[in-house]
């Protein structure tokens, strides 16, 4: 029996029930998603320090590897989905461009789709599954369209330009419609989690492997692993290494589940050596929050830590960390001989453009100036920042795509908030909650994240995030209580607090 969330009710009966998980398949599949990953890595890790093997020995290991795939998806597909789930944190370091829209992620979206299809003449009816969010992301993407329809019309924007961005503007809401069409059951629900949280593993070792903390910091000491920009890789990071914790503290009486704890510690470390402000900026607020639903005095007991981190951060964190935070204020001598202190170079022409950018969305508050063009008309706004990126994605849909735009994309956001905690405080299941626990965290860190710089249309960066979006809202349609038991399972496992068993290390 299925049971509906408040709404969406006609998509939950559209879903198939979960049968039953054959004997070994947990092991089986986690054994081999791990064998997968570390593959995965060994490559991004080659990738790191050059190209692997020529051009002609990578095109014929990608499409051999992607005939392969075809042919796996046509009797599976939710292995090739996993396989995008792997490859999306390495999908800008390890493209597989080989011409136009010729590159790995494209393909692999194609041969899902062709697995879809395979599976529905399989099993019969088709694979299109109504969500609860289609209206909005319908609306959302229309005023995006209008938005890239307006720039078109400009006489400085290519058309083929144009359309590449709206492919990868596209692409994490396409992982999010695959997600809802493939993923199925819980199963399908802990296998998907456990990738990500591999992954995130994954790019926290290839972060930090070769990297020693510096004595001090400099600009060039800002690499990332796996992702385009040292910016990105601290959002990624914030957007997904709370699950450790969530899963932590939902089974914090048994002992192997305190390891979760030790996998933060890369984490952490990557997203420190980022030297990202806007990311710290993100962990606190999401550690926060996370600690909040877990107990609320460890809220504030971590609160008060944090202050205290942030009078003395050269108690805990390294000199380089500190020298970072600390220079987003400068002190110098006024006029008198007194000290004053005023923002560094770098965070003042942040606040200028987000001057420039406030006059722009108020001068053009319906539609915007047009996708891609707030670098060429800030200029326009503030004289002293031509050229310049937002730092702020709010403020920058609001300026390309109009404020109606920035609205329904805040309301998709807050409902996917709405959704995980209702997930986490109704169900009785230990994996349900988790997902939703670090979920909601990633969602408090996403508006954080958000404020000081464009982090939501990276499909590196963001196109896992939508993946388990979908995955929350699957959840409200299946049965909100911990799966039926066997023999000898430990009676933990059924109590409302501890939920089912969940299969992560």
């Amino acid at each position: 029996m299925l049971v509906n969330g408040n709404k969406g009710g006609a998509a939950a009966s559209s879903l198939p029930a979960a049968g039953p998980t054959p004997s070994g398949y947990g092991i089986a599949m986690k054994v081999g998603l791990l064998i997968g990953l570390l593959i995965m890595g060994k490559v991004a890790s080659m990738a790191q320090r050059g190209a692997v093997g020529t051009a002609e020995f990578r095109l014929v290991g990608i499409i051999l590897g992607e005939i392969l795939l075809l042919i796996v998806a046509l009797l599976n597909v939710n292995f090739v989905f996993y396989v995008l789930v792997f490859y999306v944190p390495f999908s800008d370091m390890l493209a597989g461009d080989y011409g136009t829209a010729v590159n790995i992620t494209n393909v692999l979206l194609v041969i899902i789709i062709f697995g879809l299809f395979s599976r529905s003449i399989r099993e019969g009816g088709h694979f299109l599954i109504v969500t609860e969010l289609d209206r909005l992301i319908g609306v959302y993407l229309l005023l995006v369209f209008v938005s890239f329809f307006r720039a078109s019309l400009t006489e400085t924007m290519d058309w083929f330009i144009l359309v590449t961005l709206v492919k990868r503007f596209m692409t994490p809401v396409v992982l999010y419609y695959l997600a809802s069409w493939i993923v199925r059951d819980r199963q399908q629900i802990q296998d998907c989690i456990y990738i990500v949280m591999l992954t995130t593993l994954m790019v926290a070792f290839l972060a930090t492997k070769d990297t020693v903390t510096p004595t001090h910091f400099a600009w060039e000491r800002r690499g990332d692993a796996g992702l385009s920009q040292a910016n990105l890789l601290a959002a990624f990071f914030v957007y997904y290494m709370f699950y450790y914790f969530a899963f932590f503290s939902l089974h914090a009486k048994s002992f192997k589940y305190w390891l979760l704890l030790c996998c933060m510690y890369p984490a952490a470390r990557g997203l420190m050596l980022t030297y990202s402000r806007g990311g710290y900026f993100a962990f606190v607020a999401g550690l926060l929050y996370i600690c909040y639903l877990y107990k609320k005095w460890l809220c504030v007991v971590m609160g008060i830590l944090m202050l205290a981190i942030w009078q003395k951060p050269e108690v805990v964190l390294p000199l380089s960390v500190v020298e970072r935070i600390q220079g987003t204020t400068v002190e110098y001598t006024g006029e008198f001989g007194e000290a004053e202190v005023t923002l560094e170079s770098s965070s003042l022409g942040r606040i200028n453009i987000w001057k420039g950018g406030l006059r722009m969305v108020l001068a053009n508050p319906l539609l915007g100036v047009g996708y891609g063009k707030f670098p060429e008309r800030i200029g326009e706004y503030q004289s002293n920042a031509p050229g310049k990126d937002a730092h702020n994605s709010y403020l920058l849909i609001a300026a390309e795509m109009g404020i109606p735009t920035l609205v329904v994309y805040m309301m998709i956001v807050f409902k996917l908030l709405k959704y995980s905690l209702a997930v986490y405080r109704q169900s009785t299941d230990a994996l349900y909650r988790g997902v939703a626990m670090g979920f909601s965290a990633g969602v408090v860190a996403f508006l954080v994240a958000n404020i000081f710089g464009c982090r939501f249309n990276t499909t590196e960066t963001i196109g896992v995030w939508w993946i388990i979006a979908a995955i929350v809202i699957l959840i409200r349609k299946l049965p909100r209580v911990a799966p039926a038991l066997g023999p000898g399972a430990p009676a933990e496992a059924s109590s409302p607090a501890g939920g089912g068993r969940l299969g992560l290390p």
